[in-house]
């Protein structure tokens, strides 16, 4: 079978593009100007600079600018995107550090980091219908199968994503998990709201249109009355809290 026959010009192409990703490694095509391409080189960083520096301030504070350099030249350098568009670019550097940066100095929360300050924008632009809050009562909160805003996530880290800063840094993750409910509101607002393990599990549960009665009987099955009594207590103060700050937003009418 003969070898497939590049044209000259798609050789020289991919030469050029090489040379834009990486101009320190790939060698400048014959036929141009250094000074001439050095331009295309500054505008492709300084357009994924902008798109990253913007979804990713905490990641950039913490590394610094020299090491945030270096990682975005790495990125751009030996990262094949998926896509062509402008928006998805932070998807690509979440998917990169993720699956393929492996810089011993990295900071051993970096992926996870990226990927909770990404999930901001994922929120703010994912498609849904407006929705109205409804006022509901105690008794509904408990008894009724729940709406929830339409925008939303469950997230799930072994970091304290929502702790890290540039004053706060850990060497080792803790023994308990993060979870976290990211949302946009009813007046298109992104929250996050930090869960512990048993709440993030009855908002999973509520999600299949359960009740929070049944839901936390059958989880306080085992319990004394005096204990299950509390645990619906303890209940209905969560739900009223996640009603307030808008992630449950009315009721199932069947």
């Amino acid at each position: 079978m003969n070898a497939e026959i590049i044209p000259a010009f798609q050789v020289l192409q991919r030469q050029f593009l090489a040379h834009l990703r990486d101009p320190k490694q790939q060698p400048l095509p014959a036929g141009f100007a250094r000074q001439d391409v050095g331009v295309y080189v500054d505008l492709l960083y300084n357009k994924f600079n902008d798109s990253l520096e913007t979804c990713f301030p905490v990641t950039h504070s913490i590394l610094g600018e020299t090491a945030w350099q270096k990682l975005l030249k790495t990125f751009i350098a030996r990262h094949r995107c998926l896509s062509p568009y402008y928006r998805q670019i932070p998807d690509e550097f979440v998917l990169y550090l993720q699956n393929e940066s492996q810089a011993a100095d990295n900071p051993p929360f970096l992926a996870e980091l990226a990927h909770f300050e990404w999930m901001e924008l994922i929120l703010s632009i994912a498609e849904a219908e407006p929705v109205a809050t409804e006022t509901l009562s105690d008794e509904q909160l408990m008894d009724a199968p729940l709406v929830f805003t339409p925008v939303m996530r469950l997230l799930h880290y072994v970091w304290p994503v929502q702790q890290i800063s540039r004053t706060y840094q850990p060497d080792e993750p803790p023994s308990a998990s993060t979870h976290i409910l990211g949302f946009r509101d009813s007046t298109d607002r992104v929250q996050f709201i930090a869960l512990n393990p048993a709440t993030a599990g009855l908002v999973l549960r509520l999600q299949k249109r359960n009740t929070a009665t049944q839901v936390l009987q059958e989880l306080g099955k085992d319990l004394t009355a005096s204990e299950l009594s509390n645990l619906l207590l303890f209940g209905k103060s969560i739900l009223a809290d996640l009603h307030r700050q808008g992630a449950i937003i009315g009721i199932h009418s069947h």
